[in-house]
């Protein structure tokens, strides 16, 4: 089963399952994303190379490079005498962490690309197929996918109020958010701020965080940056995904 949790000084989340967990999350997560030399969606690669970044976490975690946890799975003696077995009385769970300014984005993109396989799978003309088509309703990469957020969006509610939660919740599932068109140096710029706060300050600035996110195109931080990127991916003749901005470096460590 997968579990995530929130960390103890809420600078995101943890994921963590079985080996088989991760890996049926890895697969869902390359499944619903958009090939990189794609022809037909190519305003959706540059978010989906950065839910990829989600998706390598999570596949070196399940490689044992992250933690590991032990937990028990309910195995006692009685139970081994009564099936004539001897089993491990725990099982062995990967663990990684990750941040919650990312994950607000990796939600938003997660929307935005289930909606392009409702139409691939329906073959509708539409994104806005009905999710009961019979082509989609037991779609499996679906069902990882909305299981994980579900997931997480069980993590905010157990931190919020339940007016905050509520906002949440709207804000996360705003229409035409358009997440596509952000630039992902901005989301960078929020991790890191929020890397810098302590945990009173990061649960004070939940909301807003995922507000400035969610309405990104009338920020102007991200449109001072969203110029700044653009102007020089045509001047280095390049995508806008490789273009660094200066001063905005991720700290060594994090305070989970």
């Amino acid at each position: 089963m997968l579990i995530v949790r929130n960390t103890e000084n809420l600078a995101g989340v943890s994921i963590s399952g079985d080996f088989y967990d991760l890996d049926k999350l890895v697969e869902a997560l390359y499944t619903i994303t958009i090939d990189e030399f794609s022809e037909k969606h190519t305003k959706h690669i540059r978010i989906s190379t950065r839910v990829l970044g989600l998706c390598y976490d999570v596949r070196h975690a399940l490689q044992g490079d992250r933690e590991v946890e032990l937990l028990d799975n309910e195995m006692d003696e009685d139970k081994m005498k009564f099936h004539s077995i001897i089993t491990p009385k725990k099982n062995v769970y990967y663990k990684c962490n990750y941040l919650y300014p990312e994950m607000f984005f990796v939600m938003l993109a997660l929307n935005e690309l289930v909606k392009i396989r409702y139409k691939e799978l329906s073959k509708s003309k539409s994104y806005f197929t009905d999710a009961f088509d019979k082509n989609v309703i037991w779609d499996d990469t679906i069902a990882t996918i909305r299981g994980f957020q579900g997931e997480v969006m069980k993590c905010v509610k157990e931190i919020l109020s339940e007016n905050a939660f509520a906002r949440w919740l709207k804000l996360m599932n705003s229409d035409y958010i358009y997440i596509q068109n952000i630039a992902g140096q901005y989301i960078d710029l929020l991790n890191i701020k929020y890397i810098a706060m302590d945990r009173e300050k990061r649960l004070k600035n939940f909301n807003k965080i995922a507000k400035r996110i969610v309405e990104f195109s009338s920020d102007t931080d991200h449109n001072e940056i969203k110029k700044v990127v653009v102007e020089a991916a045509k001047e280095y003749g390049t995508c806008e995904g490789n273009i660094r901005i200066q001063g905005v470096e991720y700290p060594d460590d994090v305070t989970w």
